[in-house]
């Protein structure tokens, strides 16, 4: 009988699954950070309170969107227009 040998080495990746990156887990976490902002900043608007939480959590998703942009830079990946647009718009409201 013949022999048969098996070779231990990685399997290889089946197609389109990729490993994430700290850049993959970085922009994550900070778009999730952007959806829970804009979550707050509905709420605030849909309450139409008279204190200043409209302006709290309108603050928060200037400053999420702020850091996800950078973050994109900082890996050397686009800014999404549409990310440029409402941070554009959003310094002209402040």
């Amino acid at each position: 009988m013949g022999r048969c040998l098996m070779s231990v080495r990685p399997l290889a990746l089946l197609p389109g699954v990729q490993h994430r990156s700290a850049a993959d887990d970085d922009l994550s976490h900070l778009y999730a950070e952007i959806m829970s902002a804009r979550a707050a900043d509905r709420l605030a608007r849909g309450a139409q309170r008279r204190d200043d939480s409209f302006r709290t959590d309108s603050g928060r998703l200037a400053a999420s969107l702020l850091a996800y942009a950078k973050a994109l830079e900082r890996y050397r990946l686009p800014v999404p227009r549409a990310i440029r647009d409402e941070l554009r718009l959003r310094r002209r409201l402040s």
